[in-house]
C-alpha cells in the first residue's frame, strides 16, 4: 500500500467511502450531495460548505464531513491540517453534532490554517470529490437532480 501514489491512495479510499454508502436509505442523496460539493466549496469556500453540512445535518451530510475531514486529518499523509478526527464518528455519525466535535473539525480548517493550510485543505477535498463523484456515479443509484 505504501507504495502507491497519492493519487491512488485517494482512490482507494473514496472507493471504500463509496462501498460504505451502497443499500443505505440515503444512497441516492448522498450521490446528489457528492456530485453537488465541488460547486458549492468553489462558490462559497471549503469552511462554508463544511458549515452548511452541519447546518443540514443529516445522517448522509454527516458522513460527508465525516469522509473529507478524515482524509484531510488521518488518511492523506499530508499532514498540513493538525485537526483530529476519531474513527469511531463514523459508527456514530450523531456525534458529529456535539459542540465540541464541531470545533474539532472545523477549527483546524476555518480558524487556525493560514491561507496557504486552507488553500491546500481546499485542493485536497477537490481531488478527493473527484474520485468520490466519479465512484458514486459508478456504484451508486442516481439521485433526484434536483435535491
Amino acid at each position: 500500500m505504501s507504495n502507491q501514489t497519492l493519487e491512488q491512495k485517494r482512490a482507494n479510499y473514496a472507493f471504500r467511502m463509496i462501498q460504505t454508502v451502497i443499500d443505505k436509505d440515503y444512497e441516492k442523496e448522498f450521490s446528489s450531495l457528492i456530485s453537488k460539493l465541488p460547486t458549492l466549496i468553489l462558490t462559497n469556500g471549503l469552511g462554508n460548505t463544511l458549515s452548511f453540512l452541519f447546518s443540514k445535518g443529516k445522517e448522509y451530510h454527516l458522513l460527508t464531513i465525516a469522509i473529507l475531514t478524515n482524509w484531510l486529518f488521518n488518511e492523506s499523509d499530508l499532514k498540513v491540517i493538525k485537526g483530529k478526527f476519531q474513527d469511531e464518528w463514523f459508527d456514530n455519525l450523531e456525534k458529529l453534532k456535539d459542540k465540541e466535535n464541531i470545533a474539532n473539525i472545523l477549527n483546524p480548517i476555518v480558524l487556525e490554517a493560514n491561507t496557504e493550510e486552507y488553500i491546500f485543505a481546499t485542493e485536497e477535498t477537490l481531488r478527493l470529490l473527484n474520485w468520490l463523484r466519479r465512484f458514486s456515479e459508478a456504484m451508486l443509484k442516481k439521485g433526484d437532480e434536483n435535491a
